[in-house]
Order: structure tokens, then sequence, then C-alpha cells
């Protein structure tokens, strides 16, 4: 899905990020890396930063001893 954020009123665009955290979901998040291998990932660490702009923060913290791939 893809929504145009630029679109939207202000109480819209903090009612959709509000509901993209609470309750709290898995947020998955999509990277490609240098080789350009893309790699999907969940993450249960993550929270809204802002409504404006729409900003959602994840934490990327090693995985048993190493990075994980979407370090």
């Amino acid at each position: 899905m893809k929504i145009d954020t630029n679109d939207l009123k202000l109480q819209y665009s903090s009612h959709l990020l509000t509901d993209t955290v609470v309750p709290r979901p898995i947020a998955w998040v999509s990277t490609i890396d240098e080789n350009g291998v893309y790699n999907l990932a969940p993450f249960s660490a993550f929270t809204m930063i802002s409504y404006l702009p729409m900003i959602v923060g994840f934490s990327v913290v090693s995985y048993r001893g190493g990075k994980k791939k979407t370090h």
C-alpha cells in the first residue's frame, strides 16, 4: 500500500500514524544493501516519532553477537 501523506489533512496524518503503532504490531522493515540484495525483517521495537512530517523510528541492535542483515 502506498499513501501520499502530502495529500492528507493534519488530523488524518496524526490518526494514521497513531494507528500504525498502537496496539503494538510488528513493523516489517525492508532494506536494500550495497549489492542490491533485498531484506525484509520484523521489528517489535519501533515507535512514532513525529506526525508532521510522518516519521516512525525503529531500533537495530546486535542479534546473538552479530549484526542483523537490516543493519
